[in-house]
């Protein structure tokens, strides 16, 4: 049993050398809804894709209704509180206030966030959008936001113009890391937001194939384990 344990050893190393493991974004189109997904505040897939927006249920965009705006049923997040979407998105606290010195605090939003496993050399990317209800001449600038293993960069906001785009991002080391997509009502809790995320992929780096002679001498060694074994069998 020791010895067939062994070969079967021998030749699973064998396969992983022809076949290494690649990791991947799991339900990036959001075909299954936000399974895989952990989320806060007012997420849901609505069109094919993620949407998340920093309405609340109360009256964000008058003279609509209350919650008019909001997807789920679910309010939008605090920023700048213990349990907020700071603490969810692996920031400190803070991190999230666009300029807080001049007076500009980032006051609620949401967020929607999944671990992933990562090799060097693999690239992530996804479809973005920013949709608003705020004026982008006299509004807040609410802004859309991404945390790739707690670096966050801003995607878009108001002022910029409501745009969309895809976005690419290349790990230059291997480990396990956050990816969170955010976004945020800046200087009020008026005129709803929203961000939109679809086609979230991991693209594995090509992998680097062995000198025949490497190889050769890898899968020889195999055999003659293979050979032993039977010997001793």
């Amino acid at each position: 049993m020791k010895r067939m344990h062994a070969l079967s050893t021998a030749l699973l190393l064998g396969a992983l050398i022809a076949n290494p493991a690649a990791a991947a974004v799991v339900n990036g189109d959001f075909a299954a809804g936000l399974t895989g997904w952990d989320s806060l505040g007012d997420v849901a897939v609505s069109a094919g894709a993620a949407r998340l927006s920093t309405a609340s249920l109360d009256v964000d965009d008058f003279p609509a209704a209350a919650g008019a705006f909001n997807l789920s049923g679910n309010a939008a997040a605090p920023v700048g509180q213990p349990g907020g979407v700071e603490e969810f998105a692996g920031l400190p606290l803070g991190q999230l206030d666009p300029d807080p010195l001049n007076g500009s605090w980032a006051f609620e939003g949401s967020a929607l966030r999944q671990t992933l496993t990562v090799q060097a050399g693999d690239t992530l990317s996804f479809d973005w959008g920013l949709g608003s209800n705020e004026d982008p001449l006299i509004g807040m600038n609410d802004y859309a936001f991404v945390v790739i293993g707690g670096v966050l960069t801003v995607l878009d906001d108001i002022f910029t113009g409501l745009g969309s785009g895809r976005f690419t991002h290349s790990f230059a080391t291997a480990g396990s890391v956050d990816l969170v997509f955010g976004v945020v009502d800046v200087g009020d809790y008026v005129g709803s937001s929203w961000l939109s995320i679809d086609n979230a992929q991991l693209t594995t780096a090509p992998t680097t194939v062995p000198e025949p002679g490497s190889l050769a001498l890898g899968l020889a060694g195999i055999g003659l384990l293979a050979r032993r074994l039977r010997r001793q069998g």
